[in-house]
């Protein structure tokens, strides 16, 4: 036990003098000014730090803070972490992880040259999308993302394997720092016969209001995946039109039981007076929950609603009498 003690208290030491030496090189990089249209130059290096360069060790410890700072640059100053990256040979060693056949080092790999947007990897990156490996083509697929933005969700186009539900919100939250563009071929993948896709394209055309979709995204609700059909039920409380709750509604009936609450819900948001009949007709379900779902539609289409449940027989008994109290205190707040 003191050996290993003594073991680890000389590698801290050494990993301390080692950022310290890195830290001071990123400083150097991030105000590195050019003089003149020479794009050759270099940024200062010194001898001891390129001796380190061959200590595998030492070098990982230098890439990973290097991409680090590439995360959180932008401008000149991004651009010269890059140079940085690309005057160290450190793109070299990123291709020799990913060439390296061992998952885990080709995940590394992947993402140093997407946060590195060296695009002139692309098609070698681009081919690791549909990996096999859940971490290689999910790493794959955010630097296909940070090399071309939303073009780069072309790789929709062709993967088999299922988009996790993870996968999509680290999808879509890089999406959300980059500049949106026109994005064509939602419609397409709105019909792609993997479900995930079908998931994810219903989730970009909520994101991104594309309206003009409404048709396809009614189609699905026609799914067999009972994923998909909750997704788009979700979709269609921010993209909708008039007769949106009642094709909802049309559906109730057809739907497993949570995607009858999803249904609910969105009615809540997008329905209207003529939609009351048919909401009242489910007042009759014993089922608690159902009830107060139905409850809380009725209650948020308009004023009319509220006043039909008080007219109700059973307004008056339990569960709705304490239903409806609750409902008010929620509309009022």
């Amino acid at each position: 036990m003191t050996i290993y003690l003594l073991i680890r208290k000389k590698w801290r030491r050494k990993y301390t003098k080692w950022n310290s030496m890195i830290d001071l090189l990123l400083r150097k990089a991030i105000f590195f000014e050019e003089n003149g249209n020479d794009d050759d130059q270099v940024i200062p290096v010194t001898s001891r730090l390129k001796a380190n360069l061959k200590n595998s060790r030492f070098r990982a410890q230098l890439t990973k803070k290097i991409t680090a700072a590439k995360k959180n640059m932008s401008g000149q100053a991004g651009q010269n972490i890059k140079k940085l990256f690309l005057q160290l040979h450190l793109d070299e060693n990123a291709i020799n992880l990913i060439d390296s056949g061992k998952w885990h080092l080709m995940a590394i790999g992947i993402q140093q040259i997407g946060t590195m947007e060296l695009k002139e990897h692309l098609t070698k990156i681009y081919r690791f999308t549909n990996n096999k490996n859940e971490l290689v083509r999910a790493e794959a697929q955010l630097a296909v993302l940070n090399l071309f933005g939303f073009e780069g969700l072309r790789f929709l186009d062709v993967i088999s394997y299922q988009l996790s539900e993870w996968q999509q919100m680290k999808l879509l939250k890089e999406l959300s720092v980059i500049r949106h563009v026109n994005l064509t071929g939602i419609d397409k993948w709105l019909k792609s016969d993997n479900p995930s896709v079908v998931i994810f394209a219903l989730k970009l055309a909520r994101n991104y209001h594309h309206f003009e979709l409404y048709g396809d995204i009614v189609n699905c609700l026609e799914h067999p995946e009972s994923t998909v059909r909750a997704q788009a039920i979700s979709t269609l409380t921010e993209i909708y039109t008039e007769g949106t709750s009642e094709k909802l509604l049309d559906r109730f009936e057809l739907e497993e039981y949570n995607n009858q609450l999803a249904i609910l819900k969105a009615v809540k948001k997008v329905g209207d007076d003529a939609d009351l009949p048919r909401l009242q007709s489910y007042l009759t379900t014993d089922d608690f929950e159902m009830k107060l779902s139905v409850v809380r539609a009725i209650a948020n289409v308009s004023e009319a609603g509220v006043e039909l449940l008080m007219n109700d027989a059973k307004s008056d008994s339990y569960p709705l009498n304490e239903m409806l109290t609750q409902i008010k205190s929620e509309i009022k707040a």
